[in-house]
């Protein structure tokens, strides 16, 4: 049974894969004769560089991050940082009071959200508000149109959030995050992969390498690491910083390490789910080490891909590209 369920999966990436294999190949053959070699020169330093451009996560965010750890900190504590924020606070009102959440009366202030919903829920949904803008932009070195990234990058916080239940990983909020932001290496990293995308391609096809394998052969460094260098940046803690830069690659130094398991399953189920495949499509490979460190089978991930169709659909009004624009106020305390 095992054997049969790996196999429907298989199935389904090849059928699923197919179209964008044919677009990609398309690309490369349209693609300027300068343009792998002009990717292929790019250096990791000017990548690093480039990340010291990108908008940093709001103060009030990295504050929540902390006090939503911290057990003395009062629903009150928060909204008060929340409130700082006029733009942030707006954009979390909005969410709030969005029919996925289905709360049973309109919240007029972020005491009330963070009461209704729960610390964890609204560091959450901060985190959500403050990279929206970022995560929501074109990607055309990943054939990622507006909005592609953000739903791809929804899709994976609420698949990790959902392997967290089943594996009974005690942190299912610090898992919404980690997927929320595991590709954000994509959005620096992008103009130099369009630039390269024949090369890469070209390299999956005739080498079976991976998008990931072929992406570090050619430009030398791949979009995970550059996301756990953003993630440096930003001060995150040390667990997430290293599920989004090996999040293609869990195993490291011989460990699975739980949460990067997580986000590295998700994004794969929210590949085969067909949110956000962009230009690197299908070539990715489940990691058995990973199943294994959260002590799931074939039959799990099936049940959980299911589920997971059945959230998108549920939560359609925050994939978006505009859900998270502000709103014209917001209540304060």
């Amino acid at each position: 049974m095992e054997q049969r369920s790996h196999r429907i999966i298989e199935a389904e990436a090849r059928a699923r894969s197919s179209e964008t294999a044919r677009r990609l190949r398309q690309a490369a053959g349209a693609g300027s004769p300068q343009g792998p070699a002009q990717g292929a020169r790019v250096t990791l330093e000017s990548i690093v560089e480039a990340v010291r451009h990108l908008p940093a996560l709001p103060s009030a965010v990295l504050q929540i991050m902390r006090m939503t750890n911290d057990e003395g900190v009062s629903a009150r504590d928060v909204a008060s940082v929340i409130s700082t924020d006029q733009s942030l606070a707006a954009r979390i009102l909005k969410l709030a009071n969005s029919a996925y959440y289905g709360l049973p009366r309109a919240v007029g202030t972020v005491s009330d959200a963070v009461i209704l919903l729960g610390m964890r829920t609204v560091r959450n949904m901060a985190i959500a508000a403050a990279t929206h803008n970022t995560l929501s932009k074109e990607v055309a070195g990943y054939e990622l149109g507006r909005g592609d990234l953000w739903r791809h990058s929804l899709a994976c916080a609420l698949a990790a959030q959902m392997l967290a239940e089943v594996a009974h990983y005690p942190e299912k909020e610090e898992a919404f995050v980690a997927g929320l932001l595991h590709d954000i290496g994509k959005v620096v990293l992008g103009v130099h992969v369009r630039d390269a995308i024949a090369l890469i391609q070209q390299r999956v096809e005739t080498e079976n390498l991976t998008f990931l394998e072929a992406e570090r052969a050619v430009l030398g460094f791949d979009h995970a690491e550059v996301g756990g260098r953003i993630a440096a940046r930003w001060n995150l803690p040390a667990p997430l910083e290293q599920a989004i830069a090996c999040h293609h690659q869990p195993m490291q130094n011989g460990q699975v390490a739980p949460l990067t398991a997580l986000v590295h399953i998700a994004n794969i189920l929210c590949l085969l789910a067909g949110v956000g495949l962009g230009a690197d499509g299908l070539h990715a490979r489940l990691s058995d080490c990973a199943l294994e460190t959260l002590g799931l089978n074939a039959q799990d991930i099936e049940r959980v891909l299911a589920r997971l169709v059945h959230r998108i659909a549920q939560a359609q009004p925050l994939f978006s590209a505009e859900a998270l624009l502000d709103a014209p106020s917001a209540g304060k305390g």
